[in-house]
């Protein structure tokens, strides 16, 4: 599975991924409250958010009691709006 992996970045291009991460974490920082950053994973305290996606399906985890949550390739807007809408932010 490496060698597809390694070809999907190497034709998207690095860049393009990073960019593309960093849209969808700023859009998840803004519908929760929190300005925008430079990192695709965001970490916030929405109490009983966890227990909300967990039971809609939807992977996120907790460390030291915040929401944390992290944005990828196979991530689209619409993921990003599910969760917030989920989580309710």
């Amino acid at each position: 599975g490496t060698h597809p992996a390694l070809e999907v970045i190497e034709q998207v291009g690095i860049q393009a991924i990073h960019a593309h991460n960093l849209a969808l974490a700023n859009r998840f920082r803004v519908g929760i409250g929190l300005p925008p950053s430079n990192s695709a994973i965001v970490c916030a305290d929405l109490p009983g958010a966890a227990e909300r996606l967990r039971n809609a399906g939807i992977v996120a985890a907790v460390r030291g009691g915040l929401l944390r949550t992290s944005w990828h390739l196979y991530n689209d807007e619409h993921d990003v709006d599910r969760v917030l809408n989920v989580a309710g932010a």
